[in-house]
């Protein structure tokens, strides 16, 4: 019997490298037109970042599109993708989907991103469910310390002012017997006078008998507010004052 060399088939064999030539070579491809090509929308890419330095929003699209772009044209011409065997297309092709969807996906949050919403607003007894927001304020000033006596069953002083946004450190000295607090309704007076009632608020700090509680918050839209002690009976009993914002 004779032996002889095995003849590769063209069209089953990935690594004919033989047969890629000749699929090259009848395709005549037009290198020097790729590599213009290339080069004009590398001057595009330069052109935007040069003109548009800030506009992330708007240009990071444009530029992700323009080196998918590129790459896919080197990929095909002068790694020779478009005239290899399928197979490769095959395997470079799932690869391009399985990035497409979480590309698109973060395009997506890139041109909209979503608006998060802070998960400390959490309020003594439950409420907060319309807290007043502080506003943006450039005249609010730096933080403030607030000295506060707590006895039965008053603060001193009742009245404190702060402007919108601006940070309020709070000092309790309780020089009372019993336990006392310092809360900041959430809602203002003219919604509700009583928030101890409607358990409104947020505690801020607190004191046991002969001691010092602190604390802080940011002082929330202009408006007045109630602030009082939340423990039961003390605000009924007249432990409550008003703390006004500008």
């Amino acid at each position: 019997m004779e032996h002889g060399h095995a003849v590769s088939n063209p069209k089953t064999d990935p690594g004919d490298f033989v047969a890629e030539e000749k699929r090259i070579e009848k395709a005549q491809p037009n290198y020097i037109a790729v590599f213009v090509i290339l080069g004009v929308l590398t001057a595009i890419e330069v052109g935007i970042t040069t003109l548009f330095p800030d506009k992330t929003v708007g240009t990071v699209p444009i530029l992700l599109f323009l080196t998918v772009a590129k790459g896919l044209l080197v990929i095909l011409f002068y790694m020779h993708l478009k005239f290899d065997n399928r197979i490769y297309s095959i395997f470079f092709g799932a690869g391009i989907l399985a990035l497409a969807v979480p590309f698109v996906i973060s395009m997506i949050f890139l041109m909209s991103p979503p608006q998060l919403i802070s998960a400390r607003g959490g309020t003594e007894g439950g409420g907060g469910g319309g807290e007043a927001r502080p506003t943006p304020n450039p005249n609010a000033g730096p933080p403030i310390t607030v000295k506060i006596g707590a006895t039965e069953f008053q603060f001193t002083p009742d009245a404190l002012t702060a402007n919108s946004g601006q940070v309020v450190r709070v000092e309790l000295t309780n020089t009372g017997s019993v336990e006392h607090n310092f809360v900041v309704a959430d809602k203002p007076a003219s919604q509700d006078p009583q928030p101890w009632v409607t358990r409104d608020g947020k505690l801020i700090a607190k004191a046991q008998a002969g001691t010092t509680g602190k604390g802080g918050f940011t002082a929330p839209a202009s408006g007045d507010y109630v602030f009082y002690c939340n423990v039961p009976g003390h605000a009924e009993a007249g432990m409550h004052g008003i703390f006004s914002v500008k």
